[in-house]
């Protein structure tokens, strides 16, 4: 599918069956494809919390303008990032990369 095609076909979907289960394999596929998503130097600066919980969705809910689809979706995951995460000890993302490759991106991370 192009980019144009997949804008156009884009659905936000805000109706589930509450007694849906997804199967762990489709949700395992998924979660596979999203930690391969890039990021700006590849810092991954994402977290993914994958919340079971019932409470925990409720109070989640109740913190999400009691949006129907925080509870009866039939999983719920939680993309968190530190936006800040390049500030901490930056040359990790490159220790195995060359000498000069280092020297040219951990400069830039900062500009």
């Amino acid at each position: 599918m192009n980019v144009s095609e997949a804008i156009e076909k884009r659905r936000a979907v805000k109706q589930f069956d509450p007694e849906h289960i997804m199967p762990d394999e489709d949700f395992k596929t998924i979660m596979q494809a999203a930690m391969k998503s890039p990021t700006s130097f590849n810092i991954q600066n994402w977290r993914f919390v994958h919340v079971t919980d019932q409470e925990k969705r409720q109070a989640i809910r109740t913190a999400a303008w009691d949006q129907a689809q925080v509870t009866e979706a039939s999983t719920l995951l939680l993309i968190c990032a530190d936006t800040k995460s390049w500030e901490k000890e930056p040359e990790r993302y490159w220790r195995n990369a060359p000498q000069e490759t280092q020297d040219i991106l951990l400069p830039m991370l900062h500009s």
